[in-house]
């Protein structure tokens, strides 16, 4: 897979042509000799300049061939991504059924979607043609009202892994929090309004019916796909609406499935508000941190899947008097993960994993409160990572490369870099990455994504000895796109950012013009755009 392109024979090389790793040939022919097998005049007549070099894209004339050159318009042997093949491989996930062999994965609707939708979006498959105007006749174009049907489709689906679940609060508590006290007020307006008492009979509750978006319909609610179903809903909302300042609602072929998605982002907000408020676990009377759901596992995921879809949904005020969900001690207890290795496990005396250190990072980054971990220590086991051969990063000490930690350690060392960068003191301290790149060797992991994590049937891969999946397409393209765009100037992206981080790169690996992905917010994994959005919405 690492091999020097230029020693490979030429049957090889049309081989990397023809499934689209590599482009075609720009060549220079020479005119003096007239089209293989047209005579002079079949050439005239064919509209050939005989007064001008002729550059045409070949597949079939090699650069050895007499009289003929490769000019300096592409690289001939820049790796690509196969862009095309990704896209139908994803479409085809959510258009098409699923093979039976999917029923392992009934509990988790809202992820695959959520895996293959973002990967769609960092390919740009929903943003409109730069080269084409948006009048009515575009709207009508077939692919177009395909990809339309198929956001409405997902909007529907998510709707349907709804759960309500009816929460139980002390009543001092709900009027003392803000966002419980107008959701108790619009359950009592509609009726659903249960006042009770505890098996004592002393202390009043109220009984407020909150939920969460489980792994399928009629599944219990879970933080985990509720995670997943909501960025997946600020996407298609930002696909359908974020465009309104710019582009005629009428012209926008996605409006109707974006509107769709924030209606339910608005109905289900205050409801997953409440929901995640009873998730909440205290130990020693003073840690808190998350379970899963009801009665679930306690790890640092939990508290990662909560305040990313409470900061997209605006449910994180810290003008707020009271919001348990910006409680210090939850820092405390993500801080209590960290290991002696510098990483972070599920919980406090676990071995130090990628996937954890990425939640851990990432939702301090979102409290603020990054500064109370030891950031040299996880700079340090972060960034050796990184596998010298290959290139690509693995999960923990000692275990092989895997694409999908192209994202959960490239990632979080983009969040960290990130950080740093904004805070002056910790960068004089341990002379943190600067503006220019970031903390590990983004061409090297470009590199392993591009040539080894790439199925040429479309998806991508942990190495080459596995199959292609959602999730690792996902999480591959994710890493990708971090390692191709440089640093923001600032987090969290706001509603008045006007992008132009957008368009700074960092070094790149392959044919630059054809491997660029969209930006991906590294806190958040949708783009930065559509967090853009959110923000402006919520």
């Amino acid at each position: 897979f690492f091999a020097d392109l230029k020693s490979l024979s030429e049957s090889q090389l049309d081989h990397l042509r023809s499934v689209g790793l590599l482009g075609g040939l720009c060549v220079e022919v020479d005119d003096s000799i007239p089209p293989q097998g047209l005579s002079s005049k079949a050439a005239k007549l064919l509209g050939v300049d005989e007064t001008q070099p002729r550059v045409e894209l070949l597949e079939e004339i090699h650069p050895s061939s007499a009289k003929n050159k490769v000019v300096g318009v592409q690289d001939p042997y820049a790796i690509r991504l196969v862009r095309s093949a990704h896209i139908n491989y994803l479409s085809n996930a959510l258009s098409e059924p699923l093979s039976r062999g999917f029923i392992s994965l009934d509990a988790s609707h809202p992820w695959m979607i959520y895996w293959c939708l973002h990967s769609l979006d960092l390919l740009q498959h929903f943003d409109p043609p730069s080269d084409t105007s948006l009048d009515s006749g575009g709207i009508n174009d077939l692919e177009t009202l395909q990809k339309s049907q198929l956001l409405k489709r997902i909007v529907s689906t998510l709707k349907h892994c709804w759960t309500d679940v009816p929460l139980q609060f002390d009543i001092d508590d709900v009027k003392k929090n803000t966002k419980l006290s107008q959701l108790h007020k619009i359950q009592q307006q509609q009726g659903e309004y249960i006042s009770s008492t505890d098996a004592e009979g002393t202390n009043e509750k109220i009984e407020i019916i909150g939920g969460g978006f489980g792994g399928g319909p009629q599944q219990m609610p879970h933080c985990a796909p509720t995670y997943a179903a909501v960025l997946s809903l600020c996407i298609i909302a930002s696909i359908g609406c974020g465009q309104e300042d710019t582009m005629n609602k009428s012209h926008n072929p996605y409006h109707e499935a974006g509107k769709l998605a924030m209606e339910l982002l608005n109905e289900k907000r205050l409801p997953m508000y409440a929901f995640f408020l009873t998730l909440r676990e205290h130990e020693d009377g003073e840690r808190i941190a998350f379970r899963m759901h009801h009665d679930g596992e306690i790890d640092v995921r939990a508290t990662y899947c909560i305040l990313t879809p409470c900061h997209l949904l605006g449910l994180l005020d810290k003008e707020e008097e009271k919001n348990h969900l910006l409680s210090p001690s939850i820092a405390r207890y993500i801080a209590s993960c960290q290991t002696f290795e510098g990483g972070f496990g599920a919980e406090p005396f676990n071995e130090a994993h990628g996937g954890y250190s990425f939640c851990a990072l990432a939702a301090l980054r979102i409290l603020g409160l990054v500064s109370i971990i030891n950031v040299e220590m996880l700079r340090s086991w972060l960034v050796r990572r990184q596998l010298e051969f290959e290139g690509g990063f693995c999960g923990r000490t000692n275990k092989l490369v895997d694409g999908c930690y192209s994202f959960w350690q490239g990632g979080a060392i983009a969040v960290l870099d990130g950080w740093y960068n904004e805070n002056d003191a910790a960068c004089e301290k341990v002379g943190a990455a600067d503006d220019e790149g970031l903390s590990f060797d983004e061409v090297m992991l470009q590199r392993y994504i591009l040539l080894c994590a790439q199925d040429v049937n479309g998806g991508l891969r942990d190495k080459p000895s596995k199959p292609k999946d959602f999730y690792h397409s996902c999480y591959n393209l994710s890493g990708l796109s971090v390692s191709q765009h440089a640093l923001s100037s600032s987090w969290p992206p706001t509603s008045s950012d006007t992008g132009d981080d957008d368009k700074n790169l960092n070094r790149l690996f392959g044919d630059s013009s054809f491997n660029i992905l969209a930006r991906t917010d590294p806190v958040l994994n949708i783009r930065t755009d559509r967090a853009r959005h959110a923000a402006k919405q919520f």
